[in-house]
């Protein structure tokens, strides 16, 4: 059986653990967990006071850096 290697975003997420508060455009957040979406793209669920939202890593990661 092949080895799958993980992909660089998932590898770039690995410094955002679950439970990790983070400042995320302008607002607390606490990172729920790392997931993939149908495309296959990493992602992370946001959990704030209010709302909780999955966004993808290309895109958390640009306005987190």
């Amino acid at each position: 059986m092949e080895k799958i290697d993980p992909q660089q975003d998932h590898e770039r997420l690995r410094q955002y653990a679950p439970g990790l508060k983070i400042t995320f455009k302008g607002k607390a957040y606490t990172i729920q967990r790392r997931t993939t979406l149908a495309s296959g793209e990493a992602a992370v669920v946001l959990q704030g006071d209010q709302d909780q939202f999955v966004i993808s890593a290309n895109e958390f990661l640009a306005v987190v850096r």
